[in-house]
């Protein structure tokens, strides 16, 4: 019966294959368009799905159903922004069409885009809520990240760093992310050759993210950073804020943004632009590229590349590098912020993720920084290792 079955199969692929051929040999119409991406559809051959429709395309034939077999072509090949794609266009001229929301909704959170994706869950029937376990109000996720920076310098210990977070939806178009956070170096201060202070840069913080699905594919989003920094006698309560929008197109995301600040009793500028590529339409390959302007003792340019890749099954590796001077510097939606004694004037680093399970995702990072002593005007390296778990919900 197998053999039988498979023999069916070969040659409805054979008869599909010489159906399409003729069809290639003339003019395409619309009744060839649509056989001939169903005959592929219902074969399952996703590939001659995705290269016909483009054809038809290609030739001016478009609607409905093509656009929905190449998105399911699309999704089941595993590229996530070619699906999406497709299923936008039939969301633009149908709103209404639920199979196409449902599949916006899925390739936004293979991508890890899950704000978007709320935007499109927003839109989905009660049951396809209920077996995705999404409500308008609840937990998106939960993480820890502690990490040591051991610097190659005898005036500075030991730096510790500690953080907890959590992430939650207020309503399908809103989420917001939060933050507590803890820094502690030693430092010790030369005053004469045989006179020593010793004392320390402690930090305690917190962070708020609002990320607002405002349209489909636009973000409006607003972050909140307020860190307590007590150094030898005295304490600095300083604040920042960042203002963007991003927009999020199939295969990519930019995203532009302006960052402000006080602190130590100083005003701090930044301004951003954030370029994310997914080549191949998914998370086995994708590259972050960001320019900064910042505008503190003097202009200061940053640049910044990631590079990540799927290495194996469940496995991701990231390696990434900043070229500038990061002094007051934000990074990530002001999420970190370097605001040190010592000014970082170059980092680079390579992160593995491990997907361990369904809701877990464990991660250990590696980054070497370049650094100069604001005391004694002597440049140093400092390692740092962190190792941190996101819970998804």
């Amino acid at each position: 019966m197998g053999f039988r079955k498979q023999l069916i199969l070969i040659t409805m692929s054979i008869l599909f294959h010489l159906s399409a051929t003729t069809a290639n040999g003339q003019d395409l119409t619309f009744p060839k368009a649509d056989s001939v991406s169903a005959a592929y559809f219902m074969a399952g051959n996703w590939q001659q799905v995705i290269s016909f429709g483009n054809e038809a395309l290609g030739s001016h034939i478009d609607f409905p159903h093509l656009r929905m077999r190449m998105g399911y072509a699309f999704f089941s090949t595993g590229n996530y922004s070619g699906a999406l794609g497709q299923y936008q266009k039939v969301l633009a001229n149908d709103a209404g069409n639920d199979t196409a929301r449902y599949y916006a909704y899925v390739c936004n959170k293979y991508l890890n885009r899950d704000a978007e994706a709320y935007y499109h869950a927003a839109r989905l029937d009660s049951l396809t809520l209920k077996s995705e376990k999404l409500s308008p109000f609840g937990l998106v996720q939960a993480g820890l990240e502690t990490g040591i920076k051991n610097p190659d310098n005898s005036y500075r210990g030991n730096a510790f760093y500690s953080r907890i977070s959590l992430s939650n939806r207020l309503g399908y178009h809103l989420v917001l992310d939060q933050s507590l956070a803890y820094f502690n170096q030693p430092i010790t201060i030369r005053e004469t050759q045989r006179q020593q202070i010793n004392t320390s840069d402690a930090q305690q913080e917190y962070y708020g993210k609002l990320t607002w699905s405002v349209f489909n594919k636009l973000q409006i989003i607003g972050a909140y950073h307020y860190f307590n920094t007590s150094y030898q006698q005295t304490t600095y309560k300083n604040n920042a804020g960042l203002t963007a929008i991003k927009y999020l197109g199939s295969y990519f995301d930019i995203q532009a943004d302006v960052a402000f600040s006080n602190i130590n009793g100083n005003n701090f500028m930044q301004y951003d632009s954030k370029l994310t590529i997914y080549p191949l339409g998914n998370l086995n390959l994708y590259t972050i590229s960001g320019f900064t302007v910042a505008d503190a003792t003097h202009i200061n340019y940053v640049f910044s590349q990631l590079l990540g890749f799927k290495a194996a099954k469940n496995l991701w590796i990231e390696g990434f590098a900043t070229f500038g001077k990061l002094d007051n510097y934000f990074e990530y939606d002001a999420l970190y912020i370097y605001n040190a004694i010592d000014v970082t004037t170059f980092k680079a680093g390579a992160t593995l993720y491990y997907q361990a399970g369904k809701h877990a995702l464990l991660y250990l990072n590696y980054t070497d920084e370049k650094k100069t002593d604001a005391i004694e005007n002597i440049n140093y390296n400092q390692n740092s290792i962190t190792a941190g778990i996101t819970w998804k919900f």
